[in-house]
C-alpha cells in the first residue's frame, strides 16, 4: 500500500502490475512465513519424539543391563554426539545426581531445586536457553524402573541442527524472494497487457475514427465477457453515430434543396423587378409572389423549431380536452379542400373522449395527417376518420384510398425531410409526419402506419385517455 501510494504509474497496465506484484509478493511472504513456522514446529516436535523414544530405549537397557550397562551406553552416545550437543544426568530416588555426562559445557545448567522427583506423567519436556550457549536446547525428564529401585533420567539436547535447518530455509527464502518479485512483475505485466488488449484495440479504433475512418469497427476476439461487451457497445454506438451523420448529411441536403428553390424564386422576382419596366399591378403581383415565397421559408423554419422543441420535451401546458370535438373541428376545416379536390371526407367519432393534451399541438397532428391524405389521394377517392377505445388508449384511424406508400419507403416516412417523392415536385417540407410523431410521443402516445401501393394508407394514432 505504501509503495503504491508513493509510485503511481501513468498507465493502467503499470498500476495493475504494481498492485499484482504487491499482492503476490505479500502472499509469497506470508506463505514462506507460514512454512517456516510449520517447519520449526515440526522439527521441534521431532526432537521431542526422539527424546521420548530415547527414554523408552534407556529404560529397556536399564532393565536388561543394569545401571552400569546403561551408563556405559550413555557415555558412548555422549562421546559420539559431542558433550556440547547432549547432556545425560541420572537421578536416584532421592532426587540426587548419581551420574553426569557434562564435562563443563553445561555447568551453568543447574538442576532446579524446586523440581519434584516424582513425575505425574511418564515424560516432562521443557525448553531452555542458556546465556553461554548460542542455540537453545530441549530437556526431557523420564522415569526409569529397575528391578530393585527407580531412577530418573534427564536428557538435554542442543537444537543446533534444527537451527541450521531453519537458517538454510531462511537463506533459501531470502535468495528466492527477488526472483519471485521479478516473476510477479513479469506475470503482472503480461496479465495486465493481455487483459487490457481489448481496451487498447477500442482506443486505436477510436483514434482511427477521429482521423476520419468512420467505417472502422472493433474486432471481437473472445477476450472476456466484459471486453466483448465493451466492444459490442462501442460498435453499436459507432453504427448509431454513422447513421446519425448520414441522416444529418441527407437532412442538410434536403434543407439546402428546400431553401434553394424559394430563394432562387425570390431572387428571380427581385431581378425582374429591377430590370423590367412593370406597371403598378405587376409590381404588386411580384411583391405578392415574394411574400408567398417568404411565407414558405418561414413555415419551414417554424416547423423545424416546433419539431426541435417537441422532441426536447418543451411542449406547452397540458389540459383536459375533448378529442372528438377537436377532430370534428379539423374535419370541418379540411372539408372544403377535400371537396375542391373531388374527395369524400367522412368521420365516425365517439361523442366525447377526454384526454390530457395541448390543443394547438394536437390540432397540428391531426391537420398534418389530413393534409397528407388529401394531397396524395387522387380525385374520386375517400378519406375516413374513426375512433376506437382499446383499454386505456384511444385509437384515431385516418385512412385514405390514395396512391399508397412503398414498403421501401415505409420505414423512413417519419424521418426529417424524408419525401417519398424524391423529385420533390409536390409541395411540402418532409417535416409533417416527423412533427406528428413527435407530438404523439410528447403526449405519451405513438403513430403506426399500414399502406398498400395504389390501394391506400392508414395512419393510427394511439393516445392515453384522461379522466372524464
Amino acid at each position: 500500500m505504501f509503495l503504491s501510494t508513493m509510485y503511481k504509474p501513468p498507465s493502467l497496465a503499470g498500476r495493475l502490475t504494481v498492485w499484482y506484484t504487491l499482492v503476490s509478493t505479500s502472499l509469497f511472504a506470508l506463505t514462506i512465513a507460514l512454512i517456516y513456522f510449520l517447519t520449526a514446529a515440526a522439527l521441534l516436535n521431532q526432537v521431542d519424539e526422539d527424546l521420548e523414544e530415547d527414554v523408552a530405549e534407556f529404560n529397556f537397557i536399564l532393565r536388561e543391563q543394569g545401571l552400569e550397562g546403561l551408563w556405559a551406553d550413555l557415555r558412548q552416545e555422549a562421546e559420539a554426539d559431542g558433550s556440547s550437543q547432549i547432556l545425560f544426568r541420572l537421578y536416584n530416588d532421592q532426587g540426587e545426581i548419581i551420574r553426569n555426562s557434562d564435562d563443563g559445557h553445561w555447568a551453568e545448567y543447574l538442576p532446579d531445586p524446586d523440581f519434584q522427583y516424582s513425575l505425574d506423567s511418564e515424560f516432562v519436556v521443557e525448553g531452555i536457553h542458556l546465556p553461554q550457549h548460542e542455540f537453545p536446547a530441549r530437556t526431557i525428564y523420564g522415569n526409569l524402573a529397575a528391578t530393585d529401585r527407580n531412577y530418573m533420567i534427564q536428557i538435554t539436547e542442543s537444537l543446533e541442527e534444527r537451527a541450521d535447518v531453519l537458517e538454510i530455509f531462511q537463506l533459501t527464502s531470502l535468495f528466492s524472494l527477488p526472483f519471485l518479485i521479478l516473476f510477479s512483475l513479469s506475470a503482472g505485466w503480461f496479465m495486465s497487457r493481455k487483459s487490457l488488449a481489448g481496451v487498447e484495440q477500442v482506443t486505436n479504433t477510436a483514434i482511427d475514427i477521429s482521423n476520419g475512418a468512420l467505417g472502422e469497427r472493433v474486432n471481437l476476439s473472445n477476450q472476456g465477457v466484459e471486453i466483448d461487451r465493451l466492444a459490442e457497445t462501442f460498435n453499436s454506438m459507432l453504427d448509431k453515430i454513422q447513421l446519425l451523420i448520414r441522416g444529418m448529411r441527407e437532412m442538410n441536403d434536403n434543407i439546402a434543396h428546400d431553401l434553394k428553390s424559394p430563394l432562387a424564386r425570390i431572387r428571380g422576382i427581385a431581378e425582374t423587378t429591377l430590370t423590367g419596366d412593370q406597371s403598378n399591378g405587376q409590381y404588386q403581383q411580384l411583391a405578392g409572389s415574394t411574400i408567398e415565397e417568404c411565407d414558405r421559408l418561414l413555415h419551414l423554419i417554424n416547423t423545424m423549431l416546433d419539431l426541435a422543441e417537441t422532441e426536447a420535451g418543451l411542449t406547452p401546458t397540458m389540459e383536459a380536452l375533448n378529442l372528438s370535438e377537436l377532430i370534428d373541428d379539423a374535419c370541418d376545416l379540411y372539408q372544403p379542400l377535400a371537396t375542391e379536390n373531388g374527395l369524400v371526407l367522412e368521420s365516425n367519432l365517439i361523442d366525447k373522449i377526454i384526454i390530457n393534451g395541448n390543443k394547438q399541438f394536437l390540432q397540428r397532428l391531426i391537420s398534418n395527417l389530413l393534409d397528407n391524405a388529401i394531397k396524395y389521394t387522387p380525385s374520386g377517392g375517400r378519406i375516413n376518420i374513426d375512433q376506437e377505445i382499446v383499454g386505456s388508449d384511444v385509437l384515431i384511424r385516418i385512412a385514405d384510398t390514395g396512391m399508397g406508400i412503398s414498403q421501401e419507403d415505409l420505414p423512413n416516412i417519419f424521418e426529417r425531410f424524408y419525401r417519398c417523392d424524391q423529385s420533390r415536385s409536390k409541395p411540402g417540407t418532409g417535416l409533417g409526419l416527423c412533427l406528428a410523431l413527435a407530438i404523439a410521443k410528447a403526449h405519451w402516445g405513438n403513430i403506426s402506419v399500414k399502406s398498400t401501393i395504389d390501394e391506400g394508407t392508414q395512419f393510427t394514432v394511439s393516445l392515453p385517455m384522461g379522466a372524464n
